[in-house]
Formats: C-alpha cells, structure tokens, sequence
C-alpha cells in the first residue's frame, strides 16, 4: 500500500494493537494512527492506556478506545471481543507478550504458563476470532510479534524462545493460507529492544545496543503486504542470516546462550 486512502482502505477502519500501553505497541498505535486508521488499545493497566489514548488522538486525531484486558484469562479475551462486537477491526497486531527468562527450573510453573498463555494463546484466539471477519470482508492485515530468538533454541530463556517461534510459524503458516482472503500476515522478529519487558537485562561493557522500539513497528507496517517476515536491525539481520545459511543449530543455540549468559549475569548469578 503507497497511499494513507490505500492502506486504510485495506485494513481500516479500526487497527486492535495489544500490548498497547508502552514500548512497541505504543509505536505501533502512533503509528497507524498516522496512517489514518482509528485505535483501540489493549493492555491490563488502565492509567497507561489512557494516557496512550490522549497521546494518539493528540497527535493523529485518531478516534482510539481503550480495553482493559488480561489476555492470559479466558475472560480477557471475552472482554476484548465484547467491546469490538460492532466495530471492523481491519488489522490486528498481536503485540502483548512477557518473558520468563532465568533458570528454567527455578522458574514457577504457574509463570511459564503466563508466558505461554499471553505469547501463543492469546495471538491465536483473537487471530481465529477477528480473521473470521476479515475473511468475511475479503480484506485486512495480521501482524504478529516474534523475536530473533525464535530460530533455535536458547538457555535462560527456553519458554520465552519456544512461544516466540510459536508466533512466528503460526504468522508464516497463515500468510500462505489467508492469502486467498486477501489477509496479508507479517511476523516482526526483533532482538534486544529499548522497552520495559524485562527488567533483568544487563548491557553494562556489553556490545550489544537495544533497537528503538519505532523501528520495530515501522518495518512491520512497510513490510505487510509484501513480506512475510521482517528482522530489524543490522545485527539481527546478521544473526538470522548466518543462522540460517552458515552455523548449525546447535551452534546458534550454544553462541545465544553465552549472549544471555551475559546479559541476565546478574540474575542468573554463578552457574
């Protein structure tokens, strides 16, 4: 889509962004916003939301709803299809997700759940809801949040990794399958981000810089319609590539799980 009348005409008039209140769903609302598509934002905190609410109707003058949800229960995702039953949510971003990283066995079982409840059934009860419709229209867009770490397995954050590359076979599966419905789907795969999703991370004498959270949301919106995946970053370009083309599996496994051995030292203490 080249024109703000295309891209709203493809998948307006509403965009639902979960995870809506701070980081990359918050890029993601201004931005469509921009694009002249109207807003409703997901997330549990109803302050955050608000205040995201104001900012892109502020600056976009966007018409924007806030649903305060927990999409790890069955009735948070009820709720978020109770308050869009009358409105067409042209494009969904299944943005919402946390992370568990740390020991493996140190880690709850009851938050690992979380993890998986948030990251992987979530994106897929409200993709089965709202692509319904879509496909009912013949038209709209699906963008899910993955991550670098989807493409091998890693230590230290193995639940976290395995929902990631859960979002993004399920996004590559259906961009095939919803493409007779005119349904173009695009999973984003970024790594280390400047947003509050784990507070465990440790750059400190690290090469390692976080991207910034609006080039994430960008690619993914240039890139829907006309790719199926998308990497930000010059490094994490370099990752998947040579993890795809040039080093085993288990090689990715063994450098990722140094990178994050590094990275959550503080957590993870002398192993």
């Amino acid at each position: 889509m080249s024109t703000l009348s295309n891209f709203r005409e493809k998948y307006g008039p509403w965009a639902l962004v979960t995870g809506a209140s701070s980081g990359i769903g918050f890029e993601f609302a201004k931005q469509i916003a921009a694009k002249k598509l109207n807003i409703i934002l997901v997330a549990r905190r109803e302050d955050k939301l608000q205040s995201v609410a104001k900012d892109v109707h502020d600056q976009h003058g966007a018409d924007v709803k806030v649903v305060v949800a927990d999409l790890t229960a069955d009735e948070g995702i009820e709720a978020v299809k109770r308050a869009t039953g009358d409105i067409e949510i042209g494009l969904l971003v299944n943005n919402a997700g946390r992370e568990d990283s740390g020991h493996f066995l140190s880690t709850p079982l009851e938050t690992a759940l979380n993890t998986l409840d948030l990251n992987a059934r979530a994106p897929l009860k409200l993709t089965h809801h709202f692509a319904q419709k879509m496909a009912d229209r013949k038209r709209g867009g699906i963008i899910f949040m993955s991550s670098i770490v989807s493409f091998q397995g890693v230590p230290f954050i193995a639940n976290y990794a395995a929902t990631k590359a859960y979002d993004l076979i399920f996004a590559e599966s259906l961009a095939a399958e919803l493409k007779q419905h005119n349904i173009d789907v695009i999973a984003a795969a970024p790594g280390f981000t400047e947003t509050g999703l784990s507070p465990d991370f440790e750059f400190t004498g690290l090469p390692i810089k976080p991207i910034p959270p609006a080039l994430v949301a960008s690619l993914a919106i240039k890139g829907l319609g006309k790719k199926r995946l998308t990497v930000p970053g010059a490094v994490n370009k370099f990752l998947y590539i040579s993890g795809k083309y040039l080093l085993p599996r288990s090689i990715n496994t063994l450098s990722f799980g140094m990178v994050f051995r590094a990275v959550l030292r503080k957590k993870l203490g002398n192993i």
